[in-house]
């Protein structure tokens, strides 16, 4: 039996004990495999676990793919889709048949919400993953590695979708309220998925609208008319890509530009994110993590989940080297 434990030194195995120096959730990794082992279910799953703004990129690479975002308290991480099955890695050399969509991360989840909804099934809005924040969605972030013909790739997404979907987990479009209505899941496409499908109301590939797309943040106008929250949920970019390199930190002129895109996509109604942010070296990482929190970025793309829910950017960015790995 593996459980997630609290220790005052950096994460480490122990006779399959994992032991992290962070808000505690206690659970057993073989949900992964086998979701009926996840019994009883604890009460305490995400006690102390506050949500932050981060995106947990390459999610399926972690020790614990999925459950690691989940204990520092990431409400958003990628899978990457590639083939004709949804697999998750980022080239078909990688895959395999137990790396599925379904397996890795919708089952777990779904058995996670049933479980946090069990004592009132029937309410109008399920609760959310974290107990610190019930009303919080997270976002299973689809991001496609090659074109499919319209049929393929949707019926593909649409298959393992549709339990979460009759339980009233997904997020989507109200048309006759002309409203999003958030519900503990928001599905978002990115890469390679259609955008002329995933934006279209009308597709009978999206016939549900509880799968929203990924705009481009450096090409939002706060007139525009092609994105907008009927048909996206969040815009991200490349950060050099958005305001060019900034391997001593973000200067302020492109801090201006980062406000300005922020802002763009906040009066639109759509989370931004910001992806390949400086990994090295560190004090340049946790002032750069630091710029865009202040900014008020809605999502920040971390391979460094750990570092990033120690919270103390501000001493690693005087001392930098080492301490906030």
């Amino acid at each position: 039996m593996c459980l997630v434990g609290k220790e005052d030194k950096l994460p480490k195995i122990v006779n399959c004990l994992i032991l992290i120096p962070f808000p505690s959730i206690s659970l057993r990794l073989s949900i992964v495999s086998s979701l009926e082992s996840f019994l009883p279910f604890p009460d305490d799953f995400t006690r102390g676990v506050l949500p932050i703004p981060c995106h947990s990129h390459n999610d399926y690479w972690r020790d614990i793919p999925l459950f690691d975002a989940i204990a520092v308290g990431c409400t958003s991480n990628s899978r990457t889709s590639n083939g004709t099955e949804l697999y998750i890695g980022h080239d078909s050399g990688v895959l395999t048949a137990d790396r599925t969509l379904r397996a890795m991360y919708l089952d777990p989840l779904m058995y996670i919400l049933d479980q946090i909804n069990s004592d009132n099934p029937q309410k109008a809005t399920p609760g959310g993953i974290l107990e610190s924040d019930c009303n919080a969605t997270f976002v299973v972030l689809l991001d496609f590695k090659n074109k499919s013909p319209e049929t393929d790739i949707w019926k593909l997404v649409q298959a393992p979708l549709q339990p979460l979907r009759e339980k009233n987990y997904l997020t989507y479009w109200n048309s006759t309220l002309n409203t999003r209505i958030m519900r503990p899941l928001t599905i978002v496409t990115t890469g390679d998925a259609p955008f002329d499908i995933s934006t279209n109301l009308n597709s009978t590939s999206n016939i549900n609208q509880d799968i929203f797309y990924d705009a481009p943040l450096d090409k939002l106008e706060a007139t525009s008319t092609t994105y907008t929250t009927a048909n996206l949920y969040c815009a991200s970019v490349s950060l050099a890509d958005a305001v060019g390199k900034a391997q001593f930190g973000i200067s302020s002129s492109q801090l201006k530009m980062i406000d300005k895109q922020i802002n763009t996509a906040r009066d639109l109604d759509l989370v931004s994110r910001y992806w390949d942010t400086a990994p090295w070296p560190l004090n340049i990482r946790n002032g750069i993590w630091s710029d865009l929190l202040e900014s008020n970025v809605g999502i920040m793309n971390l391979d460094q989940l750990w570092a990033a829910s120690a919270r103390h950017w501000t001493l690693c960015w005087g001392l930098g080297w080492g301490i906030c790995a």
